[in-house]
C-alpha cells in the first residue's frame, strides 16, 4: 500500500472515531458509514471499471433481507447473518455480472437496471417472506457475544471496525495487479484485449467483489434500522449511490467517502426545514458537477494541492 493512501486510511480512521460526537445524532453518522462502505464498493465497478452499473441497489438489498430473513427465521446470530448476506449478494452479482457484462456502455446499464427492478419486484410479491410494501419489520440486533450492540454507539463502533477492515480490503485490491487490469481496461478496451486480457473475466471478478461489499452495508443497514425497507431494492438506491461517487470523486479510493458524507448529512440537514428538499439536493448536485468535474477529492488532488505546493514553494524556496 502507497504511503499516502497509509495515511489517508489512518487520518480516516481518527476522524471516524470522534464523528459521532459531533453528528447530529449517532443514528446518521452509522448511517453514514454504512453507506460510504457501499460508494467505495460501487467505486470498484464505474471508477476503477468504467461500468455504469444502475443495479447496485439489488446487492444492498439482498444483503439487507438476507440478514434480516436469517436473524428472525434461523438463527440469531449477527456474525453467521452478515456472513450469508456477503455469500447471497456474492452468488447474485456473479449471476447479474455473467448476464450483463458482455454488454457495453448504455446496454450494460439497461441490463443491470432491468435485473434490480426485476429483484425488487419479487420482493414486493413474495410478502410471505420480504413483507412486500411494507418491508421486512422487526430484525433483532442480538449481542455479539460479550459485545452488545443495541446502543447505538455501540453498533457504531461495531460497524467502524467492519468499515475499516473493508476499506482496506478494498485498497488492497486497487493496488493489486486486478487493480491495475481494470484500470487498463477502462482506458482502453481494445488495446488490453490485444495484449491477451480476458476483458469479461476481469471486469466479472470486480463486479463480484463489488457484489460482496455492497451485501454487507446491506446486512449493516437491516441491523440498524432493525428492518429491511423495500426501497432498498429501488433503483433510486442505485442512483443515490452513482451521486455520491460523482460528487465525491470516482477512482480516488476516498472521493465516495467524501461524498457519502456530503449527501447524507446535506440531505438530513435539508429535509430537517424544507419538504422540497430533493429540489435543493438536485441544485446542490449540478452544482458539484458543474464546479468539481473530477469530484470533491479530485478538485483538491488535482488543483488545491498543486497550487498551495508552488504557493510555499515560493515563500520557502530551497537552498543550493
Amino acid at each position: 500500500m502507497p504511503r499516502s493512501q497509509f495515511l489517508t486510511l489512518v487520518t480516516f480512521f481518527g476522524l471516524a472515531l470522534v464523528f459521532p460526537l459531533v453528528a447530529p445524532y449517532e443514528a446518521l453518522a452509522t448511517e453514514i458509514l454504512i453507506f460510504a462502505l457501499l460508494a467505495m464498493s460501487y467505486d470498484l465497478v464505474l471508477g476503477y471499471g468504467g461500468m455504469l452499473s444502475f443495479g447496485h441497489a439489488a446487492f444492498f438489498g439482498i444483503g439487507a433481507y438476507t440478514t434480516g430473513i436469517l436473524l428472525i427465521r434461523v438463527f440469531p446470530s449477527v456474525p453467521v447473518a452478515l456472513t450469508g448476506a456477503i455469500c447471497v449478494s456474492g452468488l447474485a452479482a456473479a449471476f447479474v455480472g455473467y448476464a450483463s457484462i458482455r454488454r457495453h456502455g448504455i446496454y450494460f446499464t439497461m441490463v443491470t437496471l432491468a435485473f434490480a427492478q426485476m429483484f425488487y419486484f419479487i420482493a414486493f410479491k413474495w410478502t410471505g417472506l420480504t413483507g412486500g410494501d411494507d418491508g421486512l419489520q422487526g430484525v433483532p440486533r442480538p449481542n455479539i457475544g460479550p459485545i452488545d450492540i443495541h446502543p447505538e454507539i455501540n453498533l457504531y463502533y461495531f460497524i467502524l471496525a467492519l468499515v475499516i477492515v473493508s476499506m482496506f480490503i478494498i485498497v488492497r485490491v486497487v493496488n493489486s495487479p486486478l487493480g491495475a487490469t481494470l484500470q487498463a481496461l477502462r482506458e482502453n478496451r481494445n488495446r488490453a484485449m490485444s495484449v491477451g486480457y480476458n476483458v469479461d473475466r476481469f471486469k466479472l471478478v470486480a463486479f463480484v467483489i463489488s457484489g460482496c461489499f455492497a451485501g454487507l452495508a446491506g446486512g449493516l443497514y437491516a441491523l440498524l434500522l432493525n428492518m429491511v425497507p423495500l426501497g432498498s431494492l429501488h433503483w433510486t438506491t442505485s442512483g443515490e449511490v452513482v451521486v455520491m461517487n460523482i460528487t465525491g470523486g470516482m477512482a480516488t479510493l476516498f472521493g465516495p467517502v467524501v461524498g457519502a458524507v456530503s449527501i447524507i448529512l446535506l440531505r438530513d440537514i435539508i429535509s430537517n426545514y424544507t419538504d422540497a428538499w430533493s429540489l435543493f439536493m438536485g441544485l446542490i448536485f449540478m452544482m458539484a458537477v458543474f464546479g468539481f468535474r473530477d469530484g470533491i477529492v479530485g478538485f483538491f488532488q488535482n488543483k488545491i494541492m498543486p497550487t498551495a505546493a508552488k504557493f510555499l514553494g515560493q515563500v520557502f524556496p530551497k537552498k543550493h
